[in-house]
């Protein structure tokens, strides 16, 4: 795990973009490090037997503890003063058997001085070792220094090292929990939105072709990135998300001035081109306001800036060419989802409809005219078989017949 954390400090240390690369595996203190021998092993000893014996010449060992008075006399066994001078005297050193017989330390170990252990840490369970660095350019783009490191370093140090694995942490992983949360949030966002078009509009189609203009102004803000030379961040998203309500707005303001042509009786052509030419002036100076007032954050240079450019561009660029989006596409998306309509209801009920005749505004309409006709039949009738109770004159036609034969009107 050491070499294998200062095999990655010493690779990124090497890019670019990377500043003060550590890592958390501290130093800890000197120590005698032995290893055993093969003939340790063949004499049945063990590297405890081994590192116990070398402790109890050189540190002691507690044999026995007498009472003297009040006092606790604690007796340790270990080297005289002149055989333990310094740690040279180790060649010295023979090491007993359990048979009595001793070996010389040096035919059965090998040591060396290093630093020892100062602490094991843990993450989800194994051992791990962190490297981190901190960016030279704050607000530069963390995802594709990680792509590099997952793409380029991290199978080779796999490979050298077996055994160990790599994962990322730091701003990162906070990045992908945000953007889990953002994903999540923004699904609840658009499904309540959805609604909401939905019952205003009376219709659900129309709620989903509101919904179909979100991407496509994101493709605005894709486009806006290139053009500044700015890698799509976490911030992008949030500009792309404050985008989405621009859009619904406008597409919301086009739909519904179609909606009040077709009510009018013009067909679904002219309505969708006349929708156009009628929220034209209001949709395009929205557009321009926005850019115009996002402009001045776009020019600058300061480094408090730079976190919100970002965010700037998706706005900027996504309301300016999700604009010319609307009043292009979404009339011909709008003509587009009336002749699936139109073919799917020829194919249910076998009798082909007018284009007009699939709008949900005029299917509203002829519902509310058959009602209100029905209620003034209704009424009419009442009134009529009052006035001729009022002068004794019979009426022949029964009640029901005459229900039967109340007119309805079809759009």
């Amino acid at each position: 795990m050491e070499q294998a954390g200062a095999w990655l400090k010493n690779r990124l240390e090497n890019l670019p973009d990377l500043k003060e690369v550590e890592n958390n595996i501290a130093l800890g203190n000197r120590e005698l490090q032995i290893d055993l021998t093969d003939k340790a092993y063949f004499l049945g000893l063990s590297h405890g037997d081994i590192t116990n014996q070398v402790r109890q010449g050189f540190f002691g060992e507690e044999v026995q503890r007498l009472q003297k008075g009040k006092d606790e006399v604690r007796v340790w066994v270990r080297y005289p003063s002149s055989g333990r001078i310094n740690l040279g005297q180790l060649e010295s050193m023979k090491v007993k058997l359990n048979d009595g017989s001793e070996y010389p330390l040096t035919g059965l170990a090998t040591y060396a001085f290093d630093r020892g252990v100062a602490g094991i840490r843990h993450y989800n369970g194994a051992r791990e070792v962190t490297v981190s660095a901190d960016l030279v350019d704050p607000v530069a783009d963390v995802g594709a220094i990680n792509t590099n490191i997952e793409e380029n370093i991290a199978p080779e140090l796999e490979a050298n090292f077996p055994g160990v694995s790599v994962d990322f942490g730091g701003q990162s992983r906070e990045a992908d929990k945000a953007a889990q949360q953002l994903a999540t949030y923004f699904g609840i966002a658009v499904f309540i939105i959805f609604v909401i078009i939905m019952v205003h509009f009376r219709s659900y189609y129309q709620g989903i072709l509101v919904m179909i203009m979100i991407p496509l102004g994101w493709i605005g803000a894709m486009f806006g990135h290139l053009i500044q030379g700015i890698p799509v961040s976490l911030l992008s998203a949030w500009g792309m998300i404050a985008l989405s309500g621009v859009i619904i707005n406008d597409a919301v303001v086009f739909l519904a001035k179609f909606n009040s042509l077709i009510k009018e009786g013009s067909s679904v052509r002219e309505a969708a081109y006349e929708a156009g030419l009628a929220r034209f002036r209001a949709i395009l100076l929205t557009s321009i306001t926005t850019v115009l007032g996002l402009f001045p954050l776009l020019s600058e240079t300061s480094v408090q800036a730079k976190i919100l450019i970002p965010m700037a561009v998706s706005m900027a660029y996504g309301v300016l060419i999700g604009t010319f989006i609307i009043l292009v596409f979404f009339p011909v998306l709008i003509m587009a989802f009336n002749d699936v309509r139109v073919y799917a209801k020829w194919l249910w009920t076998g009798q082909r409809p007018t284009p007009r005749e699939v709008e949900r505004v005029v299917i509203d309409n002829a519902k509310d005219m058959n009602l209100r006709l029905s209620a003034d039949l209704e009424e009419a009738i009442q009134e009529t078989g009052k006035s001729t109770n009022g002068h004794h004159q019979p009426n022949d036609t029964p009640l029901d017949k005459q229900t039967e034969e109340r007119p309805v009107l079809y759009p």
